[in-house]
């Protein structure tokens, strides 16, 4: 094929040739003979601008011409294209060195306009009657000026998949190809020209990323576009989109294709296509087959024989000559790299064949190489290398293989080769790929089928026709009233009928009052029938008085009231319930001490520290609860002006309930299922609802396992030859299903199925794990870390502290045994093993934090005085799991280790004349904070959009930097309620500005979990969700007794709205309770109303009540806002210092109670 005479160079713009309005050009060189081919004119920003404008000028006329008046255009660019396939492909071989006797890229590109000349009609939107009414439906219409940026390695067919769909649908197109390969764009522009399609329809300008192709990425007239290249520029060009327009963005990125290959596979076939696969274009192909795994049988056969395929089908020379089949590399850079990937295999695997640049060739060329036996963490096998260069592993079990094809944060293209066809539709369902070849490879592709990859390889899908026109439309809903004739009169009054008989009557309770019935209203979970709440509440009261040693469930119930109906209930012995009359509950501490003997006062006595309180717990002991504990700050909150708290160091029990709970008693099966050779498990059905409910709310914040590793765990489990079940394997599962078990037990649409399917409760598998403690102690494995932590999360939502911050220590100390605070691995450990222990360890870090919080203990994880040299875990190489973002666990663990630091500054033990905290240490701590805050990944903002399966992770994220800053400041905002009479007016100042930063920090965590309630992302089966709710009920309260303003009230009642939304399951089920008769002791309740309490809100009360009081025995409350300052630092006043400004608090937060509602009066 001659070399053309003459070679297009200029931009095509508006329908004309044009150099650049700066006259700038660049070189295009032969790849093979390093020969000057042409200079091409680069756009420049005004040459970009001008594109669109034309684009956007077009658009009008050519969106109101019909599909078939468009497919006339494709029609003759079509034939233009095929009578212009040499000219083509010798350009392609001048620029980036494609041989021409490979080339068939014209003919691809010509079918596809033809094809899409036909297909327009096919663009239909929806309709539809189901609104009464209404006639609906949706229109799918073309977004304006769209924009196409193409790589330089198939740059025709690149050309017409983004061009041919996107004027199909009636958009307009700005292209912009690649500086490495752009002279059959340019071709192709003078065929559009040739071809009459109106100006300013198809615009293709070229140059370089950073000028043209960001001015088109920021370009606010742009509305949607299309990128086919790398990773990174991937990534800029999303980034810039966000950041301008936020217009539609598909990418299609790189890839690291695996092949695997088993023994039963055709293997002549295989090496054959996989082959052609890693040297087509020589290698210049993002879904290349860069990674081969065979099975180990066949291994050194088939290395071979690959061998001898790369050296009798790969004919290196001059792309202009028919002959050849492999060229050169695009450009110097291209070839560069490539060397470079090639040194770093040769230092990591074993080379088999090539590996270097031929010495004979002037060019950019390299030869075909092998690698075998390269470790999976070496950059050849991880990074894209986009050249002739194919790895070779070995691999022996399913399992295996398809842990290390998935390991990759590439998912373009995969291929598995055997003749089993249950084997091929595992990894077909099993590898993380947009597109899987089953006994074939890539370049193989289906037609009418998507195209994408999955990762790290890109968004979105392309594919002929319905695929790629969906990326170029948008989607709008249209909503048509119909206007009715009237209705008759006794259509109408048959109407009305049929509303009365819709509408649910009044219930019982309603009836006998004669109030409005509300029961019509959206129902709770339980199922309120015919009583009310009120109604339901006064029965359970009433059980609970009769049957105090009995727990209240559904199958007790149903088991009292069969014996009663065959009058062989028995009635109890009568007794005094457990729960305390009000007149205990509100006794002091030292009238609850005189219960007991004397020598327990004392013990009291000696055990309380000036920054701790006791509780007595619902079997009689006193409990330590630290100052740091949320527990300590509630009760001080909620005995705000009751003088009976004065000077007491006990915090009162709760309203409801028992805590912690009565011991588990097994049900009647539990000892014979233990007993037999099989430990007890739940039918299949079950299981996998269990486990679901613990990734989805548990596992995407408190990581334990692989979920791949795990949920294989389970399959064997179950399996009739299941091996190595240990009790603490079993223990692990057992705890799970009582995470589970509580959530299937409080579905009521399920009920029945759940009875039906699964004889034990939540309960019942506490109960069979806790038979199962002694085999863990004596296992001591990494199964027995799991289980006891995660039995750890079970008992805290149970309210059983103690219980759960022991189960917690059993488990860290295991950890220690194992030396996973030391990352030590046995000799049998392999890399996947001890990431899998590193992430584990970072969990029990961040839970121990949690846990020990609870109950203001300390944390058994010291890195004060504990050495660990166990580093972060490495993504890259251990999945975290499709619901925990990639660097969630990094990013929280540097929040915890602030967190610790909080609390050993703020809450840690002073002697009575050094109550006192300097001013420099608060702020660095909280501007501390706000610098994490700013330097977490963007993907784990909360004004980013997350994955909806990782949107409750990023929320609780957020949640724990909110109350860290919560706990910093609350003592503040207490101490300013308090004593805001006695505070110095420079001083005040500062302490109104850590008040309002408290606020701040629970106005924003409430925003945050008002949202997890519309995703669906709140749960009750850990104590977290309600814990942070209660924690901002609190400090609501203190803002509204400061301010009285309404904006408080709602706040609060907003919280207890969220509450009342979620599964009333331990914690929760007793937060939502007994809160709102702790507010009612405050004179605040429901609906904005005030009643007649024993104490109103007042700031002067509580100053007067707690003016004095003794530094060395002092209640909750006292200690909460005993706190003090020392200001350190000459700039502390400045309202202009960074300190008082870094927080960026809206007006709306008023804490100062002087200034609004100054003569406000509860009463």
């Amino acid at each position: 094929m001659g070399i053309p005479e003459t070679i297009e160079t200029r931009l095509f713009i508006n329908g004309e040739f044009s150099e650049s309005s700066d006259g700038k050009t660049f070189d295009i060189h032969n790849p093979s003979t390093l020969e000057l081919v042409a200079k091409v004119y680069e756009a420049s920003e005004e040459d970009t601008d001008r594109a669109v404008a034309a684009a956007k000028t077009a658009f009008p006329a050519w969106s109101a011409l019909s599909p078939n008046q468009r497919g006339v255009y494709f029609k003759k660019l079509a034939n233009l294209i095929r009578e212009s396939n040499d000219e083509l492909a010798t350009l392609e071989a001048l620029s980036m060195g494609r041989p021409v006797g490979e080339y068939s890229d014209a003919f691809v590109c010509a079918s596809r306009f033809d094809r899409y000349a036909e297909i327009g009609y096919t663009v239909q939107g929806t309709t539809s009657v189901q609104t009464p009414g209404f006639i609906n439906m949706t229109l799918r219409q073309p977004y304006g000026v769209v924009a196409g940026i193409i790589p330089w390695n198939v740059p025709l067919i690149m050309l017409s998949g983004k061009l041919a769909p996107a004027l199909i649908v009636g958009n307009t197109v700005v292209l912009k190809s690649s500086e490495k390969a752009p002279l059959t764009s340019a071709k192709v522009a003078s065929l559009v020209q040739k071809a009459g399609f109106p100006p300013g329809v198809i615009n293709i300008i070229t140059g370089v990323g950073n000028v043209s192709g960001s001015i088109l990425s920021h370009h606010m007239d742009v509305r949607a576009l299309s990128f086919t290249g790398s990773g990174r520029t991937g990534r800029i060009i999303q980034a810039a989109a966000a950041n301008s327009n936020l217009k539609q963005v598909m990418l299609e990125l790189g890839g690291k294709s695996p092949t695997v290959v088993f023994d039963d596979a055709d293997i002549e076939v295989a090496i054959k296509e996989s082959a052609y696969s890693a040297v087509t274009n020589s290698g210049q192909v993002c879904m290349a087959s860069s990674r081969v795994y065979v099975q180990d049988t066949i291994a050194e056969k088939f290395i071979e024989l690959f061998k001898d395929n790369f050296s009798k089908t790969v004919v290196m020379g001059d792309p202009l000559e028919k002959g050849t089949t492999h060229g050169p590399q695009a450009d110097e850079a291209q070839h560069k790299m490539v060397l470079r990937y090639l040194e770093s295999g040769k230092k990591s695997g074993h080379l088999v064949i090539g590996g270097i640049a031929p010495s004979d060739r002037k060019g950019f060329y390299i030869q075909p190489t092998i690698f075998a036996n390269t470790p999976e963490d070496a950059a050849i096998m991880k990074e894209e290398v986009f050249g002739p260069v194919v790895n070779i592993n070995v691999f022996k079990t399913e399992e295996e293989v398809l842990e290390k094809a998935n390991d990759s944060e590439f998912g373009l293209y995969a291929s598995v080769y055997t003749k089993n066809i249950d084997r091929a539709l595992r990894f077909a369902t099993g590898l993380e790929s947009g597109t899987v070849g089953v006994n074939c490879t890539s370049p193989t592709l289906a037609a009418g089928m998507p195209f994408g990859g999955y990762k790290g390889s890109g968004t979105g899908r392309e594919g002929e026709p319905n695929y790629s026109m969906s990326n170029f439309l948008e989607t709008k809903t249209v909503i048509i009233k119909i206007v009715m004739a009237e209705a008759s009169a006794s259509s109408t009054h048959i109407l009305r009928q049929l509303i009365i008989f819709t509408v649910p009557g009044p219930c019982r309770y309603c009836s006998r009052t004669g109030t409005t019935c509300r029961i019509g209203t959206p129902r709770r979970k339980r199922p309120y029938y015919h009583v009310t709440e009120e109604e339901y509440q006064c029965s359970l009261r009433i059980l609970e008085y009769f049957f105090p040693d009995q727990e209240l469930n559904l199958q007790s119930l149903r088991s009292i009231a069969k014996d009663i109906g065959n009058g062989t209930f028995v009635t109890p012995p009568s007794q005094q319930p457990q729960t305390p009359s009000p007149n205990e509950q509100t006794s002091s501490g030292e009238e609850e001490c005189s219960q007991d003997a004397e020598p327990v006062v004392e013990s009291v006595n000696d055990l309380h520290e000036p920054l701790g309180c006791m509780m007595k717990d619902s079997r009689g002991k006193y409990r330590y609860v630290g100052a740091h504990s949320e527990i300590p700050f509630n009760a001080a909150v909620c005995s705000l002006g009751d003088d009976s708290a004065k000077g007491s160091s006990i915090i009162g029990p709760p309203k409801i309930g028992s805590y912690p709970p009565t011991l588990f008693t097994p049900s009647p099966s539990i000892d014979e299922s233990v007993s037999n050779d099989r430990y007890y498990l739940p039918p299949r059905e079950s299981c996998d609802y269990y486990i679901s409910k613990f990734l989805e709310d548990v596992h995407c914040t408190y990581w334990f396992y692989s979920i791949e590793f795990f949920l294989n765990r389970v399959n064997n489990t179950y399996s009739e030859s299941a091996t190595c079940v240990t009790s603490s394997w079993m223990y692990s599962l057992y705890s799970i299903f009582a995470i589970g078990a509580a959530s299937y037990d409080e579905q009521d649409d399920r009920s029945s199925h759940r009875v039906a399917a699964d004889e034990k409760t939540s309960t019942d598998y506490i109960a069979l794990a806790k038979q199962l403690v002694p085999a863990v102690y004596d296992e001591a494995d990494i199964d027995g870390v799991r289980g006891l932590a995660i039995m750890s999360i079970v008992l805290e939502n149970l309210c059983s502290r103690v219980s759960s911050y022991l189960y917690m220590g059993a488990s860290i100390q295991i950890a220690y045994s194992l030396g996973l605070h030391r990352d030590q691995m046995p000799e049998s450990g392999d890399s996947m093993e001890r990431e899998q222990n590193r992430r584990i360890w970072w969990t029990l870090f961040t839970l121990d934090q949690e846990i020990a919080s609870r109950g203001g203990s300390p944390t058994l994880i010291d890195e004060r005085s504990l050495k660990i040299n166990t580093p972060l875990p490495s993504e890259q190489i251990l999945y975290s799991g499709m619901h925990t973002p990639l660097s969630w666990l990094l990013t929280y663990v540097s929040l915890c280790r602030l967190k610790r630091e909080i609390i050993q500054v703020v809450y840690t033990d002073r002697s009575t004349n050094t109550r006192t905290i300097s001013f420099s240490t608060i702020s660095t701590l909280l501007l501390s904070l706000q610098k994490w805050h700013r330097l977490i990944p963007p993907h784990l903002k909360h004004d980013v959009p997350a994955p909806p399966t990782q949107k409750r992770a990023v929320a609780v994220l957020h949640l724990h930097y909110w109350g860290s800053t919560i706990l910093l400041c609350r003592p503040f905002l207490l101490y300013l309620v308090l004593k805001h009479t006695t505070l110095g007016s420079s001083k005040k100042v500062w302490f109104e500005r850590m008040g309002k930063t408290c606020i701040d920090a629970a106005q924003k965590s409430l925003t945050i979990l008002q949202q997890m309630a519309v995703d669906s992302t709140l749960s009750s089966l850990t104590a977290f969700d309600s814990t942070c709710l209660l924690r901002l009920i609190m400090i609501f309260i203190l803002a509204y007794a400061h301010t009285k303003l309404q904006q408080y009230r709602s706040s609060i009642e907003a919280a207890i709205c969220a509450l009342r939304g979620m599964q009333q399951i331990g914690f929760c089920q007793m937060v939502t309770e007994e809160t709102p008769m702790r507010l009612a002791d405050l004179g605040i309740v429901g609906n904005t109303e005030v009643i007649n309490a024993g104490v109103l809100l007042d700031d002067d009360l509580f100053a007067q009540l707690w003016g004095n009081f003794d530094p060395n025995f002092m209640n909750s409350l006292q200690t909460q806002q005993s706190l003090d300052l020392v200001f350190d630092d000459t700039s502390s006043f400045d309202l202009n210092s960074e300190i008082l400004q870094f927080t960026n608090l809206d007006d709306s937060i008023v804490i100062d109670s002087s200034q609004p509602y100054s003569s406000f009066d509860m009463r």
